[in-house]
């Protein structure tokens, strides 16, 4: 992918646009780029704090996936009488990107999340929403997932809940304050004059551009670049061996808000490579249950989170994978549940919130679906399975004898699991779920500081730009930390709220308190 010259493709810089092709011109005070979650969040923003912004989106609609959103110190954690020691957590995060990520951002996040998601959950309730907090985190002696998750919800009626329904809102509450999105409207040039501002934004396609000038500034909130398999290559290469990719609207996610800040200046962050969130989500669930290779064999310690599983079953021959269990899998999955010790990423309900109970009628239904769609294969003699998964049946063979073996004595000799989660592989149907590493998001991204202003090679700000969420870099570095499931969303959140009410202007100490950490 890489071009003849030994530059990548982005690093030509591309022509200016023509005069005549540009066919109209839009004022505003400062223009969004993206009507994602960190784009609609920052448009609101700006025009709570007085200016009058507009968004431009490339797609038909706005971009939303996903459930869990991240903060620390909210009310909906108070009410829940959740205590959290959110200084560890941020020392959990340094120590998992070996200090590289930047740590002032870090602590920016610590400080004003609660008090951006507070605001943010009175914008739903207003809508019709309610806000609970995700109850399927990771609880283990070494590895914790926290209780920061908020998940915003319709009753009774998943299909608009979730992010979905709450960018629903967000829109909504966007036309009501008068900011215009014009959607199918794709970001193609930023404008500066030399070392100056950054004026204005070119949009649209060859022929029928339209020039949106922005006199306060320009928010980049186009996304992450995950889909351009050339931005991979370059900032994370382990990252194309993933099996499968999630986003919606499907490979949307191509860099350009990266692309078109570096013609003009901007740098990427500094660390290298680039963190990508790598989970399990398009293959079978991975539960804790053992996991084998294509010859058979057992490989890791499978207490660990969804994006060590990803990542180290990569590393296995082919790539593949495999979780086996046996007819008593899913309640032994329900007694690590309802006895505190379990829980995880694409290893419990994703969607299952603090007060609601383990749904056994759920999981076994998904079970099924997984059977019929392939995802999972099952058996009622070893032998047979083996075949099934195409893996040597005398290895596989003897690594569930091994295995039994550890589970009756309680004392994982070779990988070291907690005794509590060895589990026999025993009685019939035998089952094995095939793990499948998907990419949702690459979170690496331009040069910013807590102000969320972009910065050159020199790391001075490049005056009237600014940059939130997938965009934005040296929030993580090395790997994705899972520690805080929905961060990559809450920081979406946070940061698009700084970069709106800064772009307007305005203090953000003034409109968003810090919270004591």
């Amino acid at each position: 992918m890489n071009t003849p010259n030994n530059k990548w493709s982005w690093e030509k810089q591309p022509l200016p646009i023509p005069v005549e092709e540009i066919k109209k011109t839009v004022e505003a005070d400062i223009v969004v780029i993206g009507a994602g979650l960190a784009g609609m969040v920052a448009a609101l923003s700006a025009r709570e704090a007085g200016a009058k912004p507009i968004i431009i989106e490339k797609n038909w609609t706005f971009s939303a996936r996903g459930f869990h959103n991240a903060a620390f110190c909210t009310k909906v954690q108070q009410k829940l009488d959740i205590k959290v020691d959110y200084r560890q957590v941020i020392r959990d995060w340094v120590r998992w990107s070996q200090s590289k990520a930047d740590e002032v951002m870090l602590w920016r996040f610590a400080r004003k999340s609660g008090a951006c998601m507070d605001w943010l959950i009175d914008i739903a309730e207003a809508g019709g929403m309610q806000v609970g907090i995700w109850d399927g985190y990771y609880k283990g002696p070494d590895y914790t997932e926290y209780p920061v998750t908020h998940m915003f919800y319709i009753p009774g009626n998943p299909d608009i809940s979730w992010n979905y329904g709450l960018s629903k809102i967000l829109e909504k509450n966007i036309k009501s304050q008068g900011i215009e999105i014009h959607y199918n409207m794709p970001a193609a040039r930023l404008i500066r004059d030399e070392q100056g501002p950054v004026t204005a934004v070119i949009a649209g396609k060859p022929g029928n551009y339209t020039r949106y000038n922005a006199s306060r500034g320009v928010i980049i909130a186009t996304g992450d670049y995950a889909s351009d398999m050339e931005m991979l290559e370059r900032y994370n290469s382990f990252a194309l061996e993933a099996d499968a990719q999630v986003y919606f609207p499907q490979e949307t996610n191509v860099g350009e808000g990266h692309k078109i800040a570096m013609w003009i200046g901007a740098a990427m962050q500094k660390v290298e490579p680039h963190s990508t969130v790598i989970h399990l989500e398009a293959g079978a669930m991975s539960y804790f249950f053992l996991h084998v290779n294509a010859r058979g064999k057992r490989f890791k310690n499978e207490d660990v989170n969804t994006q060590s599983k990803s990542c180290g079953k990569l590393l296995e021959p082919g790539g593949i994978a495999w979780t086996v269990y046996d007819a008593n899998g899913l309640f032994d999955v329900q007694k690590s549940i309802t006895s505190g010790i379990g829980g995880g990423l694409f290893w419990d309900q994703t969607e299952r919130l603090k007060g609601q109970e383990w749904d056994m009628e759920a999981e076994q239904a998904l079970l099924e679906e997984h059977i019929k769609n392939g995802k999972v294969v099952t058996a009622n003699t070893l032998e047979e399975l083996a075949k099934k998964m195409k893996v040597p049946a005398h290895n596989f063979m003897a690594t569930v004898a091994r295995y039994n073996q550890m589970a009756v004595q309680k004392d994982d000799e070779d990988f070291g699991k907690r005794p509590e989660l060895l589990t026999p592989i025993e009685k019939p149907p035998f089952y094995a779920g095939k793990l499948l590493a998907t990419i949702l998001t690459a979170s690496g991204g331009l040069r910013t500081n807590t102000n969320c202003e972009v910065l050159d090679e020199d790391d001075e700000p490049i005056t009237n730009l600014y940059v939130a969420g997938s965009t934005a870099g040296g929030f993580f570095a090395n790997d994705y930390p899972t520690i805080c499931p929905g961060i990559g969303h809450g920081r979406c959140i946070t940061f698009g709220r700084i970069a709106g009410i800064i772009a307007a202007g305005k203090n953000v100490d003034d409109i968003v308190p810090s919270r004591k950490i």
